[in-house]
């Protein structure tokens, strides 16, 4: 089991377990999960108030599976991979159309997400169809996040509890499919501005140089190229994960 996911395995059974009335009853399930993993049973045990385990009744520590890690993920693609792209009316159409195209392109799954359903409309007076709502998606079940600039379209957003936590839980946890990872997130133009509201941190955004700024996954720029900021995304996507955001707990989600 790879460290992100015992941590985050950790806390589902804290939150779980903990709601058990009964003392005896976690007792027995942390004796239980003794027979699974020691280490793991001991940080059940931490987190609902029982005392820990002492012996080690089975001695599978060091153990792995090709199979089953999460190591051996192809990362040179993003066929099948789910990006949400965030937008309200106001947004900008040429960045969304062609970082949409670029990632359609490489074989992933773009999705515009809005408050709404229907339709929403751009600066310049196109209308974009809303693929989901914030109601009836989250960020669980994608793969990455991509942020238009548009001033109308991120002054809208930066308001939007939903989108605000729509961007902190795809910083913090990461996608469905190996959840608890962290995922790619990229926003050009006053898109970065969205970034800035939200909760995200440890990560450096791009400021007004024009200059884009690539860092643990998250990329960003204010006046830099489209297909910079594609390419980047693309390949930032490719990689799966982000282990590398040691500030992510700081994050409210």
């Amino acid at each position: 089991m790879c460290v992100v996911s015992l941590q985050n395995f950790t806390r589902a059974s804290h939150f779980e377990l903990g709601k058990v009335e009964n003392k005896e009853i976690r007792k027995r399930m942390v004796d239980l999960f003794n027979h699974v993993d020691h280490e793991l049973a001991k940080r059940f045990a931490r987190g609902i108030g029982v005392p820990e385990p002492t012996e080690e009744v089975v001695k599978n520590h060091g153990r792995s599976s090709p199979g089953l890690s999460m190591e051996n993920t192809v990362k040179d693609t993003v066929k099948s991979r789910r990006i949400a792209i965030l937008a309200a009316d106001g947004f900008d159409r040429s960045e969304l159309m062609e970082i949409k195209q670029a990632l359609q392109n490489a074989g992933a799954n773009a999705k515009v997400v809005s408050k709404f359903g229907g339709t929403i409309r751009s600066e310049d007076g196109e209308e974009v169809e809303v693929d989901k709502t914030f109601l009836t998606s989250g960020s669980i079940v994608y793969d990455a996040v991509y942020v238009p600039g548009g001033q109308q379209s991120i002054e809208t957003l930066k308001m939007q509890g939903d989108v605000i936590h729509f961007i902190n839980e795809a910083f913090r946890h990461g996608k469905a499919r190996d959840s608890l990872l962290a995922v790619a997130i990229a926003a050009m133009g006053e898109g970065v501005d969205l970034l800035t509201a939200s909760n995200i941190a440890g990560v450096e955004l791009a400021d007004q140089n024009g200059q884009m700024a690539s860092d643990k996954g998250v990329i960003t720029t204010r006046h830099g190229s489209i297909d910079n900021v594609s390419q980047e995304f693309i390949r930032a996507i490719a990689q799966h994960r982000h282990w590398n955001r040691e500030q992510k707990e700081r994050v409210p989600a």
